[in-house]
């Protein structure tokens, strides 16, 4: 015997696009990473900060983005942030910066929202 459920995920498909459009359009920056730190998804923009290629950054430490000498304190934050995510801003008080390809470095703000996906966190 053979049981099959079929289940219609139209409306699961249309919310994922209507996502992904909307992270797309954003005029911030935005990457995701899993709860390993593992960077899943980066927008347009945050392409365009940073000056890579989404393709290599996918799967790739969040701490590629971090000054080198800033990245054991990030490790730290971002961990703690896990164990008890808020939505909150980041940094406040902080001097924040990002680092590009080139290894230039760059001043930004920083939110942060942990999401239910995957124990998935967005920052922007």
């Amino acid at each position: 015997m053979v049981l099959a459920a079929v289940v219609n995920i139209e409306e699961r498909k249309r919310l994922e696009e209507r996502f992904r459009v909307v992270v797309e359009a954003s005029p911030s920056g935005i990457v995701m990473v899993d709860a390993d730190g593992r960077i899943v998804l980066i927008n347009a923009q945050a392409e365009r900060m940073f000056l890579y290629d989404r393709a290599e950054l996918l799967g790739q430490p969040l701490e590629v983005l971090v000054p080198e000498r800033m990245r054991e304190g990030h490790f730290r934050l971002r961990t703690a942030f896990l164990a008890g995510p808020t939505v909150r801003a980041m940094g406040a008080g902080r001097d924040l910066r990002g680092r590009r390809r080139d290894g230039s470095e760059f001043p930004l703000e920083i939110g942060c929202v942990h999401t239910r996906r995957a124990q998935d966190s967005e920052c922007v």
